[in-house]
């Protein structure tokens, strides 16, 4: 979303808030203009209502009313409004005055006291004022009910008046309080518009973080997230290339020689000369697919590709019976001894099982292929005698082993051994230790306790540490 845009949204969102919020105090504000409007007019309804009431009299033989100019002199005085009255005993015929006024909306039960409601009288609306008056003789029990009522023209232009006053005040201020909340808003959104055109203008492979110089304090965690994101995608986009480099670098001289000695055995005229060249390009060919093979290992064990995220318990001891049984058949070939000691103990992990089969796999495949024909290779597992909380896992094997010096190099990538028989992808170690360091363990070489070989030891937190 664009500055602009953002403008617009909150220009609109704030009108349509602040149109809402005058609407509910228009409403207030005409309620109130009405009450006290009403306030005003009925101590005049109240005040004739009384004038009329006191001039009631009873005899023996009628009730006698005498209506003052002063009651209905009041609503006279330059008003256009009518006013109509009407004195008798409710639910009987009116002793004077109009006929079928409205009666209030409740019964009045206090004498001498106005009640005040509003009513229509032939089609017009009134505001009348209604009042008991007792007549204190025992021919006339009930009391006489004084009603004066008053069209509503004079009230209702107060009410107007009021009102739109009310209203247009309340206005302007909305108007203002728009216009600084908008300044506001340009003010706050204009370091967003610059950070957004700096984004814009970057190179399509500029993954720099986003400086958040500047930016209003609450777009900062946005600005934070955005970096790790781009963090990320750097971290991502350096292990494809890295992984793109070592392809093109390692597969070009495999590729080579596997093509020399195509050509050279398709010069070849006879099956005897032939056999040979095919048999070397068979061997050129399997090293080739393991090196490509470990090289796609390497690169799915790398902890930015996120397959070690998805974590499960994990039986070691199952998943070395496995890999015992799987390769079996490479040791077979050089008659080495592959063997498993299993401590018998429970040796669950937090991990991924497909990555620590592919650990095992080469710590295994490592030790078979250094390891001299009628060798003897141990995977050994047990609780780390250091930290029982630790799972234990040893590769020993009777091989040529590493010196010293060479044993933090091995952990290198493509670092090989120019002293050995066999010359391996320099990846084996690497993949086992990417897997090891993911999964928050340890991985170091030492010595065999008797004799010569090597012992690869990894050390991994068991489940639930």
């Amino acid at each position: 979303m664009t500055g602009q845009s953002l403008k617009r949204r909150l220009a609109s969102w704030l009108f349509g808030v602040l149109s809402a919020l005058l609407a509910v105090d228009a409403w207030f504000s005409y309620s109130d203009a009405l009450g006290a409007a009403n306030q005003a007019y009925d101590r005049s309804l109240s005040a004739s209502v009384k004038g009329i009431a006191e001039r009631i009299q009873a005899t023996e033989s009628e009730v006698l009313v005498d209506i003052p100019y002063s009651a209905l002199e009041l609503f006279e005085a330059g008003s256009s409004d009518r006013v109509y009255y009407s004195v008798g005993v409710p639910g009987q015929a009116s002793i004077t005055g109009y006929e079928g006024l409205p009666l209030p909306p409740r019964a009045v039960s206090v004498a001498n006291t106005p009640v005040f409601y509003d009513g229509v009288y032939k089609g017009q609306p009134l505001r009348l004022g209604a009042m008991l008056k007792p007549l204190y003789r025992k021919e006339f029990p009930k009391p006489v009910m004084v009603i004066i009522g008053e069209t509503t023209n004079s009230r209702q232009e107060v009410v107007n008046h009021l009102f739109l006053r009310e209203v247009v005040r309340k206005a302007l201020l909305v108007i203002v309080a728009l216009a600084v909340a908008l300044c506001a808003t340009m003010l706050a959104v204009r370091p967003l518009d610059r950070l957004g055109q700096s984004i814009r203008a970057r190179p399509e492979d500029d993954l720099r973080p986003v400086d958040a110089v500047d930016v209003p304090q609450e777009v900062k965690p946005l600005v934070n997230a955005i970096n790790l994101h781009l963090e990320r995608l750097a971290a991502m986009l350096e292990a494809r290339r890295r992984f793109i480099t070592d392809a093109a670098h390692q597969l070009r001289t495999p590729l080579a020689v596997l093509n020399t000695q195509a050509e050279y055995a398709l010069r070849q005229h006879t099956e005897s000369e032939m056999r040979p060249a095919i048999e070397a390009l068979h061997r050129s060919l399997a090293s080739a697919i393991r090196l490509a093979n470990q090289m796609l290992s390497l690169s799915r064990a790398e902890p930015i590709n996120g397959l070690s995220a998805s974590r499960q318990p994990v039986d070691l001891a199952a998943v070395a019976r496995d890999m015992v049984v799987e390769l079996l058949p490479l040791a077979a070939r050089k008659q080495i001894d592959l063997g498993l000691e299993d401590a018998g103990v429970a040796l669950q992990v937090s991990g991924n099982a497909v990555l620590l089969r592919e650990m095992l796999a080469n710590l295994i495949d490592n030790a078979l292929r250094y390891t001299p024909e009628r060798g003897v290779v141990t995977l050994a597992l047990d609780l780390s005698p250091q930290a029982p909380a630790q799972a234990r896992i040893r590769v020993i094997d009777n091989g040529p082993g590493i010196a010293a010096q060479f044993r933090e190099q091995v952990f290198q990538r493509f670092f090989r051994l120019n002293s050995t028989e066999f010359m391996g992808s320099g990846l084996g170690l690497s993949i086992v230790r990417e897997i090891v360091l993911d999964h928050g363990g340890q991985i170091w070489l030492g010595d065999v306790p008797q004799g010569s070989g090597l012992t690869v030891t990894v050390s991994l937190p068991l489940a639930g540490t």
